[in-house]
């Protein structure tokens, strides 16, 4: 009623958001259904190992949980699915056991006993494809048939007809790594002051004695998991392998049978007489004794304590530093195969070199590259500054060409805009009008306070008057970087707080905000959700208990735990251990325990997206990322062109627009809505 235009429009943007979320509640419940009568036909064809997949996605999309546990056809597809999966694992069918305890974890996640199956099985499925890669790959061709045909039921009519490949019997051989490259330089001394160090600088009280149960524990599944004997022959013998496993059976007792102050010299005792076994018995080789036996040690702790061994070093230190030696592209393994560019990094050797987006990578030094797995062509094309790699490209056009290029360090940005400008840099306002930005920021690196810096410094220029951070996806990273990132928009007060639960000489840390001159004050929204861990979730936490930002998404993560790394040795392997909890500045631990019921950090708004929502917000993500060349620009203009809450430009080459990203994500088209009525709020009135 009022004839204010500022408040008509405020009015106007409500009622757009609000007809989406409503398109988003329809299509929400539509996609419940359609999950719900999957299980249907797949019960009806008898594809009942593929009906509880289907159970489990109508089990996310449900607005009742917990009446969903009580429908009568749920309760009795889940004891139908308990009595198989306990079957395919009693009858060593592996893959099968790890698809249904996977699926009761999901459909039943206050169940226990579902992860700790699940963890056993996934165990297996891990020896299986690090020592008899070739042997997993035919259960899995297998596998991949039922599941075409379960597929085959669900979607008749829109599945396209399969691909004739010819027969190449290198593809995807030639960069195959066998597991002596994986753990090559592994010894007894590094599991020792692993061992050791763990006992002492732990979070939490744990012993020698369930260590060793741990490790040898993880050693008895490996010799209990039928087919490794193509790796390991001695384990085909039932006579060697029986022995080996009695020897673990009774050392696994005497372990837990240790007093207090004996314990560390009975695991060091069992360790000296478990080379002498194996030797006399199954002969693993000792650097698959000693991964093994670390790994169900640690195991016994929490998913993030493990060990880094010699293998894995460089490529660990690349993921924190920020940078490393390589050629500058995002790569990934497209549907058939292929190994595509994502994108050039720019001012990098590949952006120079002219590879552009989409395409192909056929062959990494003369090698075929068709097949193998994104690890594999990251370790070959990335290695020492100044020498050279040479990739064979496909282009859209289907013309090749061979590009000899030199390695150089790569600084990975971990802060990014709206849209990639073509030739380099980035366009922060994903609505111009109205001065509000947008910084995407993917992980926590040494590098990303400065980038940050460099970032808010463009907007302050610009006349910015809203930010949207977006802290999806974001794994976390440096603790030094998150309380950077805080710093940029807080004056003061405790950000993080960090103590272990027993003492063991790590002091508590407390790190707070300062006040600078060039902390930004702009309003802010910042997006999470559940995939937000970590470094993620003390930001959005700190700036939400501070009252210096709204939330808005979904629940993190509730990865609240702080690892540390400790050199063993001579430095050529690490441990990562867990060594105490994050306290955001309320005193709540973000950390998700087994039996958690309240973790992470909770929106002000909750705005929940199915799992198309995201792969759709996702690809419309990735478009606005890709660095084009100038006659690589998009059909539309990058902007939220046609979204009901923006307006903007249509395509001028007569091909179908896009969904563009506002359209397609509610979670951040609720964080522009929050700005937009903030800013529209504080304007002066007439």
């Amino acid at each position: 009623l009022s004839p204010d235009p500022t408040i008509a429009k405020m009015v106007g943007w409500a009622d757009s958001f609000e007809a989406q979320r409503k398109e988003f509640a329809a299509e929400r419940n539509t996609q419940y259904e359609k999950a719900v009568g999957d299980v249907k036909k797949l019960q009806a064809a008898g594809k009942l190992d593929y009906a509880p997949d289907a159970a489990a996605r109508a089990f996310l999309l449900t607005s009742d949980k917990k009446g969903f546990r009580t429908e009568a056809w749920v309760d009795e597809l889940l004891k139908s699915t308990v009595a198989r999966a306990e079957g395919y694992e009693k009858g060593e069918q592996w893959l099968k056991a790890l698809r249904l305890y996977s699926d009761l974890a999901s459909l039943e996640p206050a169940q226990p006993v579902w992860k700790e199956r699940l963890k056993t099985v996934t165990r297996r499925v891990r020896l299986l494809a690090l020592y008899t890669p070739d042997q997993l790959k035919s259960v899995q061709v297998a596998e991949g048939k039922e599941r075409e045909s379960a597929d085959e039921i669900l979607k008749p009519a829109t599945r396209p007809a399969a691909a004739t490949k010819p027969a190449n019997p290198d593809e995807g051989e030639n960069f195959k790594i066998d597991w002596h490259e994986t753990l090559r330089g592994i010894r007894m001394d590094m599991l020792w002051d692993a061992l050791t160090d763990a006992k002492t600088n732990y979070y939490r009280d744990t012993s020698y004695k369930d260590l060793a149960a741990g490790g040898l524990n993880g050693l008895k599944t490996l010799a209990t998991t039928r087919g490794l004997d193509k790796a390991f022959p001695k384990l085909g013998d039932d006579a060697k392998r029986q022995a080996f496993v009695a020897f673990l059976t009774e050392r696994v007792t005497a372990s837990r049978d240790a007093a207090a102050a004996t314990e560390q010299l009975v695991l060091r005792d069992t360790l000296t007489q478990l080379k002498t076994e194996n030797a006399r018995t199954v002969m693993l080789p000792e650097e698959v004794l000693v991964s093994e036996f670390a790994d169900g040690a640690f195991a016994e702790l929490d998913p993030f304590s493990n060990m880094i061994w010699p293998s894995d070093v460089d490529e660990f230190r690349k993921s924190t530093q920020g940078e490393f030696f390589g050629v500058g592209i995002q790569i990934q393994s497209d549907d058939d195969g292929s190994l595509k560019v994502v994108s050039p990094l720019e001012d990098t050797p590949a952006y120079k070199a002219g590879i552009k987006a989409g395409d192909v990578i056929t062959h990494i030094n003369g090698k075929n590259a068709k097949g193998i797995s994104t690890n594999q062509a990251v370790k070959t094309i990335t290695g020492p500054r100044g020498t050279k790699v040479t990739l064979t490209v496909r282009s859209p056009d289907a013309t090749s060409k061979d590009y000899e290029i030199r390695r150089d360090v790569i600084k990975v940005a971990s802060i990014k805009g709206y849209l990639h400008k073509a030739g380099g840099g980035w366009d922060y306002y994903l609505d111009p009008e109205n001065k509000i930005a947008y910084i995407r920021l993917t992980n926590f690196t040494a590098e990303t306070g400065k980038e940050l810096d460099a970032a808010v410094a463009k907007l302050n220029a610009t006349g910015a008057k809203g930010i949207v951070l977006d802290l999806r996806y974001n794994p976390g990273g440096l603790l030094s970087a998150a309380t950077d990132v805080c710093d940029k928009f807080l004056s003061d007060g405790v950000i993080v707080s960090t103590r272990p639960d027993r003492e063991t000489g790590n002091p508590p840390e407390i790190k707070r905000a300062s006040k600078d001159d060039d902390e930004s004050h702009l309003p802010l929204v910042v997006l999470v959700n559940q995939y937000s861990a970590s470094a993620s979730e003390i930001v959005s936490g700190a700036l939400k208990d501070l009252d210096r930002a709204t939330i808005v998404g979904e629940r993190t993560f509730g990865k609240g735990s702080v690892q540390m790394l400790f050199p063993l040795n001579d430095r050529s392997a690490l441990l990562k251990l867990t060594t105490s909890h994050y306290y955001l500045p309320k005193g709540k631990c973000i950390h998700r325990e087994e039996n958690s019921t309240d973790w992470g950090v909770e929106p002000d708004v909750t705005v929940e997206m199915t799992p198309e929502q995201m792969r759709a917000a996702i690809d419309a993500r990735q478009d606005l990322d890709v660095l084009r060349a100038e006659d690589q620009r998009p059909a539309a203009d990058g902007k939220a062109g046609n979204d009901k809450l923006s307006g903007g430009t249509q395509p001028t080459d007569g091909k179908p627009a896009k969904k563009d990203l506002l359209s397609s994500d509610p979670q951040l088209s609720a964080a522009v809505l929050l700005l937009r009525l903030k800013l529209a709020d504080a304007e002066p009135r007439t």
